[in-house]
């Protein structure tokens, strides 16, 4: 009867087996799990594509600060800081203009729409008209059409003002054309006034710069979170 120590033995080899098989691809699975995890935290955008609209642009030049700096190229600066924090965080960017050209406003609409992205973003720096209070009319002012865009102009301008300190120039329902686009949640975001000390000094400084487009992100992201 030696075949029955045998049998036993075969038998509890094959649990050992099965057991130790069992371990590693619940191993495997596990680090697959936290693998993933790991990626979404790290890359909380991937997968969504963005278009970031620099205002103005070619001889389209925008208002002007003390020191002559003109709001296209401030706009684009800092939307190209914005894009690479995005893109850090995994999302698709796309930049309506990368340089300094023409663009008309039907053009940067036609972006919009056919990369039918997650969120269309355009950033403006503002000039108050001569006969204003340049000295104390500072701050920021969001803006917004479709209902589908009311809560990331909400959330974003609410990071700038509370995180930032940056006073609220208001937030706003507008029928303009970046923000008329349905195709995704639109968004304009007036980010100071070119013709305040205070604000224009805020927009040039490069740690303010870094600071800003942090936030942005860390909103954009926190409104994805959301949904």
């Amino acid at each position: 009867m030696k075949f029955i120590p045998l049998l036993i033995g075969l038998i509890v080899f094959n649990s050992l087996a099965t057991s130790s098989v069992t371990w590693a691809q619940d191993k495997t699975l596990n680090l697959a799990e936290s693998s993933v995890i790991s990626h979404r935290q790290n890359k909380p955008l991937f997968g969504l594509k963005i278009v970031l609209n620099a205002g103005h642009g070619g001889t389209e030049l925008g208002a002007a600060g003390a020191t002559g700096y003109l709001a296209k190229d401030l706009n684009l600066q800092v939307t190209k800081l914005l894009r690479d924090e995005l893109v850090q965080r995994g999302a698709t960017v796309v930049m309506t203009r990368e340089s300094d050209q023409d663009l008309s406003l039907a053009e940067r609409q036609k972006i919009i729409d056919q990369e039918s992205p997650a969120i269309a973003l355009t950033f403006h720096y503002r000039f108050l008209p001569d006969d204003g209070d340049a000295e104390n009319t500072r701050g920021v002012s969001s803006y917004w059409y479709h209902p589908q865009a009311h809560s990331l102009a909400v959330l974003l301008h609410n990071r700038l003002v509370d995180d930032l300190g940056r006073p609220s120039y208001g937030l706003y329902w507008q029928n303009l054309a970046l923000t008329r686009p349905h195709s995704a949640p639109s968004v304009l975001l007036e980010l100071g006034f070119m013709s305040n000390p205070d604000d224009f000094e805020e927009a040039t400084n490069p740690q303010e710069q870094k600071r800003l487009v942090k936030t942005l992100a860390e909103g954009i992201t926190e409104w994805f979170r959301s949904l």
